[in-house]
């Protein structure tokens, strides 16, 4: 470790400066030619199932209110719709119809990366008594803000370097719905290792571990008109509070995280009496001490029914977030083949 002029000391627990003093792509590094070449070897069957939700689903924003579903515009030109519009206009004999949009949305709302700038924490990286805000490897994503106050984004550890390397590798998958259903149930470390085994998982360095649990599904299963509270506290999450299930991230050399629920981790929304820390200390460990992309509200039911029948576990994962920079966040359609 050798200290760079943004930080003095690290966390305990941070691995940061080891991919260099620069470095904005964490534990994706972990993932070189050797990883893709096994990720290929688990192709066998050619079979590919996309592992994103439609990108309006959940069908009601009760997971997460600051977020919202995408809302598709037509393009317009000179004031008119470039919609099913015949393109010619005064060529004659043009035969061109143009449908043209755009879209609004909040990249996090559905299938999605979390960027490692989409959580920072307090903490005195320079040594001068004083916390400051900062993220993986000492940067932060800063006020977001340009000199005039307008909002340009992301300073530091957008989606841009995930999206510029690609993201493909070996993904592993643990089965959780398969073992306790569609009850909340808080995953530690005791549990994971059993739910491993019993899958015949065998994760390895640089592997995506991909957690199902059966929320997207569920989602999935909702209209717009249906109650979409149950969600807020159905399925598996993990146990972010328990130690050894994050140091068992930390050893097992994860390069990213992956499930089909809202936040991969149970959401605290209040500390014990007495106690300063993260409400969200797997989002900590993962996004700002070791470069651990998470990804959430991945459909990940087909793959795992089919992987249980096959007897199977890990697959071929492409899964590059759109090239967005800036954003601390983005859509993603994982493609796994097995």
């Amino acid at each position: 470790m050798t200290a760079h002029p943004r930080w003095t000391h690290r966390p305990d627990g941070a691995n940061w400066g080891d991919f260099g003093p620069d470095d904005q792509l964490g534990r994706l590094n972990l993932i070189g030619p050797q990883q893709v070449l096994a990720a290929v070897r688990e192709v066998r069957e050619g079979l590919t199932f996309s592992l994103s939700l439609p990108l309006d689903v959940p069908r009601a924003g009760v997971l997460n209110p600051r977020r919202r579903p995408p809302v598709l515009h037509a393009s317009e030109k000179d004031g008119q719709r470039v919609f099913n519009r015949p393109m010619g206009g005064d060529v004659p004999g043009a035969t061109d119809v143009i449908s043209d949009d755009h879209v609004t949305l909040s990249p996090q709302y559905s299938t999605q990366w979390d960027a490692l700038g989409h959580v920072n924490c307090m903490f005195d990286a320079n040594g001068d008594g004083t916390p400051e805000t900062v993220g993986y490897n000492g940067f932060s994503v800063g006020s977001g803000a340009a000199a005039d106050g307008t909002f340009i984004g992301a300073d530091a550890l957008s989606v841009a370097p995930m999206a510029a390397r690609g993201i493909q590798g070996r993904g592993t998958l643990a089965d959780l719905h398969h073992h306790f259903g569609n009850a909340r149930h808080a995953v530690g470390y005791d549990d994971l290792m059993r739910v491993l085994e019993a899958g015949g998982a065998d994760v390895q360095r640089g592997d995506i571990l991909c957690l199902h649990t059966g929320l997207a599904a569920m989602a999935l299963a909702l209209s717009a008109d249906d109650d979409h509270t149950p969600l807020r506290n159905a399925c598996a999450v993990l146990d972010g509070t328990d130690a050894r299930l994050l140091r068992w991230i930390d050893d097992a050399g994860i390069a990213a995280i992956a499930a089909d629920n809202h936040a991969v981790e149970e959401r605290r929304h209040s500390l014990p009496p007495g106690t300063t820390g993260p409400l969200l200390p797997l989002h900590e460990l993962c996004l700002v001490k070791l470069g651990i992309p998470l990804g959430e509200m991945w459909h990940l039911t087909p793959l795992a029914a089919w992987l249980r029948a096959a007897g199977r576990s890990s697959f071929l994962l492409t899964a590059p977030p759109l090239h967005l920079p800036r954003a601390v966040g983005s859509p993603a359609n994982p493609i796994a083949t097995v």
